[in-house]
């Protein structure tokens, strides 16, 4: 050991890395909100559009439909009246169904009596024989004097024209049961309302009535006309309410929309539109990637970065670790240097002062190494010091044990927590070494020389300085060479008695 037990520089990877997967966690949450936010605003922004136009066009479909109803009621009254029977055909035409002429796509109105037999037709003065009592229509009024206006389901003429009817009920005056007035509405009027419409590719409106039964929907399938939809979920929230809204697969493709329904006024139908997710969130997707490849170029960059700030960090403890090594060693030997050594042996005197341990150290000076450099010159002198550096450094094993040059050929050892005896046998441990190794340069001339150590072993009171220990190894090194070097000696304050070893 060299008894360099500096602390090395390390660099916080654990925390770095730790930053870096945190920031991009973070970045990834932000963006992760945004991209929700995004969403969100998206889906509420299609809805609130599929609102605004199922609101206006079931505001059309009402205002229709109301001219409708006051045609037939206007009908209905009329046929109430006592001399409407005495007029002539012709007037009666004008008085019964002058209004059904304004309104778009209504076919004939039909008045039919208590039986169901046909008696006056808007189109013509002479109507055809016809009965209408096996008609949904009829029977309906006929069973209930509260249905208002009835709209039927859809039914197909001979020609093949589809069609709904409206009817009210004809009421005598003692409140019973006089007939029905019954118009027809042709289905191609909510065809072509739907066809100005611009839908996306999966879009759809339907317009059904209370029951489930399909009348039109866009895009237009004719088979799917009169068919029941009486399982889909907008049944859940109606007729609790009557307008709103809720995301579900449909029944008839199975294709994912946002459903906006809403009734039309207070007659028993109601439509719907149906945006598709898909179509909603397009823009929201092509953003998304858009973005995610910025944020994932960002991300890999930020790994990248902090790699290779971990590696420069690295490398710059490591240097900083070497010239901190460097500043703390002497070039020759391999040992700390003096500057080390005085640091150590203040931080060491104030632990023992705590901890109330011993502290020993050894003083070590080469014997009449000036004679030997003059000999043998100064490379052969580096040479030797080297040596007898290599035996202290392998004679101190532990880590708390530091080894420095303290000044020319003289060199310190510093043994925390060591007793006097413990001090003393690290100390022949040295001559030990050092004797080994002048056995084995006998042959040649350049034999290094000899050493002499004082050792000193003080367990720091009140008033004691770390300047004591240090003179106190002196004086025993000065013994020793008064005593004939070679040796190690012990200071008197350490041991009641002087240990001499000879060589």
């Amino acid at each position: 050991m060299n008894g360099l037990f500096l602390k090395p520089r390390t660099v916080p990877t654990k925390r770095l890395l730790a930053l870096g997967i945190g920031l991009i966690l973070s970045f990834s949450a932000i963006y992760a909100s945004i991209l929700w936010e995004m969403a969100n605003k998206d889906y509420l922004t299609a809805e609130q559009a599929a609102t605004n136009l199922v609101a206006t066009i079931t505001s059309e479909i009402e205002r229709n439909i109301e001219l409708y109803n006051l045609s037939l009621q206007a009908v209905v009254d009329g046929v109430k009246l006592p001399e409407i029977d005495t007029i002539r055909p012709e007037l009666r035409q004008v008085v019964l169904f002058d209004r059904a002429a304004t309104a778009k796509d209504l076919g004939s109105i039909l008045v039919l009596d208590a039986a169901g037999n046909l008696t006056l037709d808007s189109r013509t003065l002479t109507p055809r024989k016809a009965n209408f009592a096996d008609h949904d229509f009829f029977r309906v009024h006929q069973a209930r004097r509260d249905v208002g206006l009835f709209i039927s389901a859809p039914w197909v003429t001979g020609e093949g024209e589809y069609l709904i009817s409206l009817s009210r009920r004809i009421e005598n005056a003692d409140g019973s049961f006089g007939g029905v007035v019954a118009g027809s509405m042709r289905l191609s009027y909510f065809h072509d309302l739907f066809r100005k419409l611009k839908f996306g590719p999966e879009d759809s409106m339907t317009l059904f009535n209370t029951e489930g039964m399909i009348l039109m929907r866009a895009p237009f399938d004719v088979d799917q006309i009169g068919q029941s939809i009486s399982r889909s979920q907008v049944f859940r929230y109606f007729p609790q309410q009557q307008s709103g809204s809720y995301t579900t697969t449909s029944i008839l493709d199975h294709v994912k929309r946002l459903f906006v329904f809403r009734q039309i006024g207070s007659h028993p139908l109601l439509l719907a539109e149906g945006l598709s997710l898909d179509g909603i969130y397009a823009d929201w997707w092509r953003e998304v990637w858009s973005i995610s490849l910025v944020v994932a170029a960002l991300f890999v960059f930020m790994i990248v970065l902090t790699i290779y700030l971990i590696a420069a960090l690295k490398r710059r403890a490591a240097v900083e670790n070497q010239l901190a090594v460097l500043a703390n060693t002497d070039g020759l030997t391999g040992l700390c240097n003096r500057r080390r050594f005085d640091e150590a042996l203040e931080a060491e005197w104030r632990r023992s002062q705590r901890s109330g341990t011993p502290i020993a150290l050894l003083m070590i000076d080469a014997d009449h190494f000036k004679a030997y450099n003059d000999q043998h010159g100064h490379q052969a002198g580096d040479a030797a010091l080297t040596a007898i550096a290599g035996c202290i450094a392998g004679a101190t094993n532990r880590a708390s044990d530091l080894a420095a040059r303290y000044g020319g050929e003289e060199f310190a050892v510093l043994v925390p927590g060591v007793n006097a005896e413990g001090a003393f046998e690290l100390a022949e441990k040295i001559r030990g070494r050092l004797a080994a190794l002048r056995r084995t340069q006998r042959e040649r001339q350049e034999v290094c020389p000899t050493i002499s150590i004082g050792l000193a072993c003080l367990i720091p009171r009140s008033g004691d300085g770390p300047g004591d220990l240090v003179r106190e190894a002196d004086e025993a090194l000065y013994s020793a060479k008064r005593d004939g070097r070679d040796r190690a000696v012990m200071a008197s304050s350490s041991s009641k008695q002087r240990r001499k070893v000879a060589a």
